[in-house]
């Protein structure tokens, strides 16, 4: 069964990640397929209103992730510019097989 990790970034207020976004397209869609190859299968960043961003990600396990976000330097680089102020808080989740998943 696959796992949904989340990943709080707290960023610094007011930083303007659309502006962010566009000028790291190119390493955000290297940073996707690299993950595509380590198995992600699901992927989303939400900003909350204070402006910390939290990526929701679907994977087939745990440790397909940890050797993803392990060797990707890019990502650093991305969420400095974003005003990250710390590494993510990470949280695993197994995602049950329910009748009224979809």
């Amino acid at each position: 069964m696959s796992v949904m990790l989340t990943a709080k970034f707290p960023t610094v207020p007011d930083a303007n990640q659309e502006k962010i976004v566009d000028e790291y397209r190119d390493t955000m869609m290297a940073i996707i397929e690299d993950a595509k190859r380590h198995g992600a299968v699901h992927h989303l960043f939400a900003e909350d209103t204070d402006g910390n961003l939290l990526v929701v990600d679907e994977w087939p396990d745990e440790e397909s992730w940890q050797q993803f976000f392990a060797g990707q330097e890019d990502i650093k680089r991305v969420m400095a510019a974003a005003g990250a102020t710390t590494e993510p808080t990470v949280t695993t989740y197994r995602i049950l097989d329910t009748p009224d998943r979809f």
